[in-house]
């Protein structure tokens, strides 16, 4: 297990959604793995990417739509937690995508 990310919670803001209570002081830490996965890649996004791009590239240039959508669908479930937007429609330049072993793909 990696370091844990330290998040300082505003209790204004937790009170105001609802989402939970907390005192002023207190910090909530939540455990989140730093390690590469394993048997995997990356690839850092550049301006014009988007998951579907990156998906078909790292298949192979000129993969049909029925090859590139399973492992699209991997790639988004994989990434989604890890992206600065939390949205898998809204990448950034600059953000590590991860590239999922290609396995099983008709």
């Amino acid at each position: 297990m990696g370091r844990p990310l330290v998040i300082v919670v505003m209790v204004a803001l937790l009170m105001a959604t609802g989402v939970a209570l907390a005192s002023p002081a207190e910090e909530v830490r939540i455990p989140v793995s730093l390690a590469p996965m394993p048997d995997s890649q990356s690839v850092v996004v550049e301006k014009g990417d988007h998951l579907w791009k990156i998906s078909a590239r790292h298949l192979e240039e000129e993969a049909p739509d029925h090859r590139i959508a399973p492992y699209w669908r991997v790639v988004v479930e994989v990434n989604t937690p890890a992206l600065r937007s939390g949205d898998p429609d809204l990448i950034y330049p600059g953000e590590t995508i991860a590239l999922p072993e290609i396995t099983g793909l008709p």
